[in-house]
C-alpha cells in the first residue's frame, strides 16, 4: 500500500472515530457532569479507545506491507503526519479567525470535533485553546508510526509460528519432514 492510500485510510478511520466519539461524548459527559473523577474517567477512556483503533488498524496495515515485502519502517510516521493536516489547517484558521465573544469560531468547534477523543483536555485547558489541540494532534504520527512499526513484529512472530510448526512435524515424522 502506497502512503498516500495509507494515510487516506488513517484519514477514514480517525474521522469515523472522531465523529462517533463525539456522539456518544454528549450523553455520556452529560451523566454526572459534576463528577471530575467520572469525567476524566470517561476522557481517558475516548483516549485509549483511539488510539487503540489507531493501533489496530496500522498495525494491521504493517502486517499486510511485511507479507508483500512492501514494508518501511517510516511508512506509519509519514502517514501519520499526513493525517495531521486538517488538525493544522483547523488550528491556524481558529487562531486567524480569532475569540471574539459576539461570534462563534467555527473553526474552533471543527477542531474540537475533529479531536473529539481528547475533549476532556481541551475543557480543562479551556483558557489555552486552541494551542492544546495542536499538541494532542502530533501525537498522530508518533501513535500511527508505532504501530505499524508493529506489524513487522507480528510478521515474525507468525514466521515463528510456522517454524515451530515445522519443527514439531520433523521430530514427530519418522521419516523425516524436509521443506
Amino acid at each position: 500500500m502506497t502512503i498516500l492510500k495509507l494515510s487516506l485510510k488513517l484519514l477514514s478511520t480517525h474521522a469515523v472515530m472522531s465523529i462517533v466519539q463525539f456522539v456518544l461524548m454528549l450523553p455520556l459527559f452529560g451523566i454526572l457532569k459534576d463528577n471530575q473523577i467520572y469525567q476524566w474517567s470517561i476522557g481517558i477512556l475516548f483516549i485509549a479507545i483511539f488510539w487503540f483503533m489507531i493501533y489496530a488498524d496500522m498495525s494491521n496495515n504493517g502486517l499486510q506491507d511485511a507479507k508483500s515485502e512492501k514494508y518501511k519502517p517510516h511508512k506509519g510516521f509519514i502517514a501519520g503526519l499526513l493525517c495531521t493536516i486538517p488538525g493544522i489547517i483547523l488550528y491556524v484558521a481558529a487562531i486567524l479567525y480569532g475569540q471574539d465573544a459576539n461570534k462563534i469560531n467555527w473553526f474552533d468547534v471543527t477542531l474540537r470535533i475533529w479531536l473529539s477523543p481528547y475533549i476532556k483536555i481541551f475543557n480543562s485547558l479551556e483558557s489555552s485553546m486552541p494551542h492544546p489541540a495542536l499538541v494532542v494532534n502530533l501525537f498522530l504520527p508518533i501513535v500511527a508510526g508505532i504501530s505499524y512499526m508493529d506489524g513487522l513484529r507480528k510478521r515474525q512472530k507468525i514466521r515463528d509460528a510456522i517454524d515451530e510448526v515445522d519443527k514439531k512435524k520433523e521430530e514427530i515424522s519418522k521419516v523425516g519432514y524436509k521443506k
